[in-house]
């Protein structure tokens, strides 16, 4: 009887061992919180649009000015298809030279990669293309919304393939568009408010907030924890070294679950988190599936970290424990990635991160531990 009661005393301390394993932690799903502007009325802009007559803005002077010398009369040819007005203008031959068309801008395609012009007074976005370092064309787009654009796109024969020449066509048919209908310079044409604009993403904005400032707690524990609750910490806790490091041009966003540093040529793209929500450093070491390459142990301010790259080299990955310990949950993170430069549609294009920025990006996460995670020994 004593030998039974001593397994069931055994057997129920193994059973209490497996079933008391420590909770995760549980934060709320942090959300914007800043109002969003609204979009010009559909109905009207589609009135405007049916009105408009797309041949009235291929200004044929500036065609006589940049013809150079082919004296070849030209035409100018309306188009409908899908309910979308165009309209082409070309040399007896049927050489195309210019289009302009309605379009719908794509939030991600146009505001990502093209590079915010001035067309005399009119917000515009810009994109040159480049094959094997050659100039192979330009597309200039005015938006009239949220949603609706007027987009000037240089034709397969045009004398010249630059942006330089399709701006003095651009202009003058931007001039000729009703001032309703355009944004000035700066003008909000988007739901992205303030640095959310420069943000590389598929979002229309709804899921982002120019950062503000917050209070950083003292502690890694109340760190994390913060920073679970709340991007804006995250962002606070890197703020000043991403300045000093990268330059002021580097504006914090928050959105659920990270902070990120953007800046409007899009040339680079910081991502900044101090979360207990994250999983443990060690996960990124260990890679499972293989991922990513260059996988190395290394040291911030006497806290272990680790960084890694993708297979492109176009990543850098850095994780941090603030507790000594690879393997606790809760990291402090760091990731920086390059990105398509705004107004150039490049091929082939080096991805690969410049090892300057690779040196400022270990540069910020020492500033970052020494600050705020300095490990007293």
């Amino acid at each position: 009887m004593i030998l039974v009661a001593l397994l069931a005393g055994l057997l129920a301390a193994c059973t209490d061992s497996v079933v008391t394993a420590p909770p995760q932690p549980h934060f709320p799903k942090w959300q914007p919180k800043q109002p969003r502007p609204a979009d010009r009325d559909a109905q009207a802009v589609d009135a405007a649009l049916a009105a408009l007559d797309l041949c009235s803005l291929i200004d044929l002077a500036v065609y006589a000015r940049r013809k150079g010398t082919d004296t070849r009369p030209v035409t100018r040819e309306p188009k409908v298809r899908s309910d979308r007005k165009s309209c082409m203008l070309y040399r007896d031959g049927y050489e195309d030279i210019l289009y302009v068309h309605d379009v719908d801008p794509g939030h991600a395609a146009l505001r990502n990669d093209g590079a915010v012009v001035d067309l005399g007074g009119v917000k515009a976005y810009q994109i040159e293309s480049r094959r094997e370092g050659r100039v192979e064309g330009c597309a200039v787009t005015v938006p009239l919304s949220f949603q609706r654009a007027i987009k000037f796109e240089l034709g397969f024969q045009s004398r010249g393939k630059d942006c330089e020449l399709l701006r003095d066509f651009a202009t003058a048919g931007a001039a000729k568009l009703p001032r309703d209908l355009v944004y000035p310079p700066g003008g909000q044409d988007s739901a992205r408010i303030g640095a959310c604009a420069n943000w590389v993403s598929n979002s229309k904005g709804e899921n982002c907030d120019p950062a503000v400032d917050a209070p950083v707690p003292t502690g890694a524990e109340q760190i994390l924890a913060a920073g679970a609750a709340d991007p804006n910490v995250e962002c606070a806790v890197f703020r000043n070294a991403v300045k000093k490091v990268y330059g002021p041009e580097f504006e914090p966003i928050a959105t659920p679950g990270s902070c990120y540093f953007v800046e409007p040529r899009h040339r680079l793209q910081i991502e900044a988190g101090a979360t207990a929500n994250g999983g443990a450093p060690g996960e990124w070491l260990a890679d499972p599936h293989r991922t990513f390459k260059d996988h190395r142990q290394v040291s911030f301010s006497g806290n272990p970290g680790v960084t890694l790259r993708d297979k492109d080299e176009s990543e850098l990955l850095i994780y941090v424990s603030p507790f000594g310990d690879l393997d606790s949950r809760g990291h402090v993170r760091l990731l920086i990635a390059t990105e398509r430069e705004r107004g150039v549609d490049e091929w082939p294009r080096s991805r690969a991160i410049p090892m300057v920025d690779v040196a400022k990006a270990h540069a910020v996460m020492e500033l970052v531990m020494v600050t705020h995670f300095r490990v007293t020994r």
